[in-house]
């Protein structure tokens, strides 16, 4: 997955996967959470909205599979 960082006080990058429709946050605290199931206009949005936190908050936490990644 190829991670686009973007401008936020609580993450770093986000990054997608079409094939498996994964979602992939690192966060600035060093913490990688996989979302499954995300579409790909939601990735879109995610990209271009100013409030990277708050969209997160609203529209992906908790409305997703997660699996917590351990950053190497």
């Amino acid at each position: 997955m190829q991670h686009h960082p973007v401008k936020s006080s609580r993450i770093a990058s986000i990054a997608w996967d079409e094939k498996s429709t994964t979602l992939e946050i690192a966060f600035c605290n060093a913490d990688i959470i996989q979302y499954r199931g995300v579409p790909a206009r939601i990735f879109r949005d995610f990209l271009i909205v100013v409030s990277k936190g708050r969209f997160y908050d609203g529209v992906i936490k908790g409305k997703y599979p997660e699996k917590k990644l351990t950053r190497r």
